[in-house]
């Protein structure tokens, strides 16, 4: 056969050549490439805690700075499968050189992923934040705050509701109320003591306990002791199974409901994860996640089971705490942020003030400044302590009230009470109710008020608002759609903090290596 002569010259292909000397993979990889500055970073960074979770003894293990480093990369090239990362040291020549040609497999990467890390993690990242405030990229002068959902790694079909769980025992409660009466009624002692009533403790408002299954168990073994009839014997043994079904379904809806605490439901698949509602309106198994941004670097972040942002704020704050002993100068968040307690808690950090409360935006409106019939534009007498309405009327002091939050943030209100709305021609504008107006005042709430009001319309505050636009939320988009990090890949909300934290430390990484090359054009 005539072999083939192509026209055009072409530069050689051997498959097959051999070389004197094998290729360096060093010299394979660019040196402004990202690989390196994940190595440099870690190396520079303080990693003894890592280092201090092996006692030694037995067979050698694997350098847990070389994992950390290969499942950081990893991170930051959107591979978070543990087998992919496996296939990646087999494949991939950056990750050849990375691990210096090691290659744990998937078991030993998930393993030090879910447990050496999961105990170093905040050790890690807050040698992470000494070297960004090192390098002067973080200096703490203006902290961005905000948080969003990320779906758990948990089947959304597969949920428990804690109202359900309290309806289904109630039923099994009242069944064993029906199974007490009916052993009750085969004791002959207890029907000559009671006749034809209700035992006390199994009256219908009464809630059954553990002690009187107990008792009522005992009652029903010593009937089917002294029993000789058949019949009696058969109903004496349904009821005992009866009573075992229904204990065993009350035991379970009470570890449900202790399990849902204060949330509302959780996945049977992700016990931590609570149901929220997303901003695709779906309900899903989900973890609030919070962080501290500056220069969209992540210098703090918190993982919450509550959905509210407003709820996280002081355990935020107190996870960065954790982190380093560096404090924001000034604070900026969104209105979900806006609440007494957390306004309250910045005041006793010295932090400076500009998280939005829920009305900011509406009060500067003109339908707002313009409603007579609003708190904010009644007539204050301060020397009296009263309020005028548009009926010029009186609203003088009436009394105090203490109003608990859910976080045990105890809030006193001042109640103002109008003389006298009878007749008012204004009422139906101004009340809802057909008894008196009433005014609700916070007297610390409005002084934070005021505060971040004059902060957030400075000039300070009018560039810190636009600059959170492009701080938090774009971090957040940056790692939800950029990143494809819209779900964890690990369950529990100790492993789901790991690997935030992980995401957390790839991302500034990231940062970092964008910064220098931007330098170095």
């Amino acid at each position: 056969m005539k072999k083939f002569m192509p026209k055009a010259t072409f530069k050689r292909y051997d498959q097959g050549q051999m070389m004197v000397l094998p290729p360096s993979l060093d010299e394979l990889i660019s040196q402004d490439h990202l690989v390196r500055i994940v190595d440099r970073t870690l190396e520079e960074m303080d990693l003894s805690s890592l280092y201090d979770q092996y006692k030694g003894g037995g067979t050698s293990s694997y350098d847990p700075k070389m994992l950390l480093k290969v499942i950081v990369y990893a991170y930051s090239l959107k591979i978070y499968s543990g087998r992919k990362i496996a296939r990646a040291l087999r494949q991939d020549v950056t990750f050849m050189w990375m691990s210096g040609m090691n290659r744990p497999d998937f078991r030993t990467i998930n393993l030090f992923r879910s447990g050496v890390l999961k105990k170093t993690i905040e050790q890690i990242f807050s040698s992470m934040l000494m070297f960004l405030v090192e390098k002067e990229y973080v200096s703490f002068e203006n902290y961005f705050v905000d948080g969003t959902d990320i779906q758990a790694d948990a089947n959304k079909r597969k949920v428990v509701w804690k109202k359900n769980a309290i309806r289904y025992k109630e039923i099994a409660d009242q069944k064993l109320k029906q199974l007490f009466d009916k052993i009750d009624q085969i004791d002959e002692e207890e029907n000559r003591k009671y006749g034809d009533n209700d035992l006390e403790e199994t009256g219908a408002t009464s809630q059954v306990t553990d002690e009187q299954i107990k008792e009522h168990a005992a009652k029903i073994n010593k009937i089917l002791e002294e029993v000789s009839n058949k019949k009696d014997n058969r109903q004496g043994e349904k009821l005992k199974k009866e009573i075992k079904l229904q204990q065993e379904k009350r035991n379970k809806y009470q570890q449900q409901i202790d399990l849902s605490d204060e949330r509302s439901g959780f996945s049977i698949t992700d016990t931590d994860a609570t149901v929220m509602r997303t901003k695709t309106d779906e309900l899903r198994p989900a973890y609030n996640v919070m962080i501290g941004t500056e220069n969209q670097m992540i210098v703090n972040y918190s993982i919450h089971q509550n959905p509210s942002d407003t709820a996280n704020l002081i355990s935020h704050l107190e996870q960065l705490d954790k982190y380093t002993d560096k404090k924001p100068k000034n604070m900026m968040g969104d209105a979900a942020f806006g609440s007494e307690e957390n306004y309250d808690a910045l005041e006793q950090r010295d932090i400076g003030n500009y998280l939005k409360y829920n009305t900011f935006h509406l009060e500067q409106t003109k339908k707002q400044k313009q409603n007579r019939f609003h708190k904010d534009n009644f007539h204050y007498v301060e020397k009296e302590d009263y309020y005028i309405c548009p009926n010029d009327k009186h609203l003088p002091f009436s009394h105090k009230e203490n109003h608990k939050t859910k976080t045990n943030y105890v809030i006193e209100r001042k109640v103002y009470e109008c003389e006298n709305c009878t007749r008012c021609p204004f009422a139906k504008e101004c009340k809802k109710t057909d008894k008196n107006r009433r005014i609700y005042v916070s007297e610390k709430f409005e002084r934070f008020k005021q505060q971040a009001r004059d902060n957030l319309t400075s000039e300070k505050g009018i560039e810190l608002r636009k600059q959170r636009g492009i701080e938090d939320e774009s971090v957040f988009g940056d790692i939800k759609r950029n990143q494809s990090f819209g779900r964890f890949h690990l369950k529990g909300k100790g492993k789901v903090k790991t690997e935030f934290g992980i995401v957390s430390i790839a991302h500034n990484l990231r940062k970092v290596h964008l910064k220098l090359i931007k330098k170095a054009a």
